[in-house]
């Protein structure tokens, strides 16, 4: 039996939702919501699916439905959809406030529904294989940076920067010890904030993230005991390169002639996949098939409680 899905807010990643529940098997996309009636128009166009201009109107319609409107409107619909007993793919930031987000989680464990918040970056094919190569880590640098301030009703930590906060805290699977953030605001939002984040395990995490910035990366740097690993992430491809040092005692025939020791590196180049339709396959797999999480709902609130304190702590520095 297919499972009717929509999605409520079509800008540019709503339309991404749309497009892959469009193709995706034992998926019926019946609708769309946006109060944009050029939006609106797009869709019914491009995908001859119908489009409405209040979430309202996909109650009773749909099974299941992604989120991928302004944070600011997150709780009221998720919630709305929730008490429904609709199944609900929240695109990340989950909420604005931690009471928010927790009372999103209470309401989908009371109504025994799925509620998975849109973390892209945990469905990269190379952050799998990353999972099993982080040991004991002494440092992580996190680098997020690009030119696009389409986003205005959140700053950058909460729109980019939580993308690596929630990845490192995956892999380290320990919660922040102390941090410190300093940024600069446009506007009247952080559009560049950099952190730094210490763990129990004496590692250290740092994290530069950017909408004014005028050149594009998206890398993540892990060094850790005999090797330090590396993760420069784009639309296609993500290479993985790996940087290994010989042994304390290394061959003679590995020194080079100035004294330094070689240094073996590895570069991989591993396909992404369409993270996005792992991402709502994901979804869906667990609403139809019972599969378990990926992750559970207490790292989602961990990555955003983090966010929102290196967000308000970053406040005041730029008030001065």
């Amino acid at each position: 039996m297919e499972l009717n899905v929509g999605v409520v807010g079509v800008g540019v990643m709503g339309t991404y939702h749309a497009q892959v529940y469009a193709g995706l098997p034992g998926v019926r996309l019946v609708g769309v919501a946006d109060p944009d009636p050029f939006r609106q128009a797009a869709i019914v166009q491009d995908l001859e699916v119908p489009a409405y201009p209040s979430p309202e109107d996909l109650l009773g319609r749909v099974q299941a439905v992604s989120i991928a409107s302004p944070t600011s409107f997150h709780y009221e619909q998720a919630r709305m959809f929730l008490e429904a007993g609709v199944h609900v793919l929240l695109e990340k930031p989950m909420t604005r406030t931690m009471q928010e987000a927790r009372e999103l989680v209470r309401l989908a464990e009371k109504r025994g529904v799925v509620l998975q918040v849109g973390h892209i970056v945990r469905f990269y094919r190379a952050v799998a294989d990353l999972m099993n190569m982080v040991n004991t880590p002494w440092v992580l640098e996190a680098r997020r940076m690009g030119n696009n301030r389409r986003i205005r009703d959140i700053g950058v930590v909460l729109d980019l920067m939580i993308h690596d906060l929630d990845l490192v805290m995956l892999l380290l699977r320990e919660k922040p010890l102390r941090y410190s953030v300093v940024g600069r605001q446009v506007d009247g939002l952080d559009e560049y904030a950099q952190a730094v984040v210490d763990f129990p395990s004496g590692a250290r995490a740092l994290f530069t993230a950017s909408r004014i910035s005028p050149q594009a990366e998206r890398s993540l740097t892990i060094t850790q005991p005999g090797e330090v690993l590396r993760l420069d992430f784009n639309s296609e491809y993500t290479e993985l390169s790996l940087h290994r040092s010989p042994p304390v005692h290394p061959d003679p025939d590995r020194v080079m002639p100035n004294g330094r020791t070689q240094v073996q590196t590895e570069r991989i180049a591993i396909h992404n996949d369409n993270p996005l339709r792992r991402q709502l396959k994901h979804f869906v797999d667990r609403i139809q098939k019972g599969e378990p999480s990926l992750v559970t709902l207490e790292d989602d609130l961990q990555a955003l409680e983090l966010a929102l304190e290196l967000s308000n702590a970053l406040q005041p520095v730029m008030a001065r």
